[in-house]
């Protein structure tokens, strides 16, 4: 599973008011002018996306690769529903909630969840990116989703059980955008995982579940190698894209989980 979280800023006009919008793997934000919601009984809405990019070319003689997969890629905007939103407001706070582990043949023992990059963005200047290393810290996950460089992800693996993580927002948001690593460049998968996104009220209540499937990916028309010192780097990969809304309220904090990353065991 990948993970990129980022908020935009936009304005969206609904139920007679302007209201959050959000989107994450990116999320996308709007300050909310929306009258604060009592925590009750909500539903998410999957949508599709397009997402726009700038990225390095690569001459690539089969014709599969859309970009450089080992350097940086910058998000400049996503497009749905008519709107373009341009303007980010990214993860500001993380806690790991469960992070399995697993032993290598050497004998250490890891946590499933990494934070991961492209193998050449660290001697690309295009924008900043996360770590690269497994077992990350509450920080590591803040550095690796608080940019808009979609080469800077979480991964898990599927060595393990369950990794989750609550992730924040500075503004109140409804809307998600998610990225997923898919299948090989020019292959037909967008998406190889599924999450489970749990919206949080201020008292840490679950308001609004969703389960995000593989199959609803779509290709968001860049590819993406994926570097964890010294555990993995492997890629390039396609890359998956699909949003969710949070109907009727909003929320500052979702609670994500991955089980198994060969398939969901949460039950919904």
């Amino acid at each position: 599973m990948l993970l990129k979280t980022i908020f935009a800023n936009a304005i969206a006009y609904s139920k007679g008011a302007l209201s959050a919008i959000a989107t994450t793997a990116a999320f996308v934000s709007i300050a909310s002018l929306v009258t604060t919601l009592p925590a009750m009984a909500a539903s998410f809405t999957q949508f599709s996306f397009k997402t726009n990019v700038t990225a390095s070319p690569i001459n690539d003689p089969t014709g599969n690769l859309l970009n450089d997969p080992t350097r940086d890629i910058r998000l400049d905007s996503v497009v749905f529903n008519g709107n373009t939103i341009s303007n980010f407001e990214v993860v500001k706070q993380a806690k790991i909630l469960q992070n399995d582990t697993y032993t290598l043949d050497d004998g250490s023992v890891l946590g499933v969840l990494h934070s991961g990059r492209g193998p050449n963005t660290p001697r690309d200047n295009l924008l900043g990116e996360g770590p690269s290393k497994p077992n990350p810290t509450d920080q590591d996950i803040i550095n690796s989703l608080g940019n808009l460089n979609l080469n800077s992800i979480l991964v898990t693996r599927e060595n393990a059980n369950t990794a989750s993580i609550e992730v924040s927002f500075e503004n109140p948001v409804n809307t998600f955008l998610f990225w997923e690593r898919g299948g090989t460049p020019g292959g037909a998968v967008a998406g190889d995982s599924d999450l489970f996104v749990e919206a949080l009220d201020d008292n840490n209540a679950v308001v609004a579940s969703y389960k995000i499937l593989r199959q609803n990916y779509t290709k968001a028309d860049y590819n993406i190698s994926t570097e964890v010192i010294p555990v993995l780097n492997n890629g390039p990969f396609n890359i998956g894209s699909q949003g969710i809304r949070l109907d009727g309220i909003t929320t500052k904090t979702l609670r994500l989980t991955s089980s198994n990353n060969n398939g969901l065991l949460i039950p919904i």
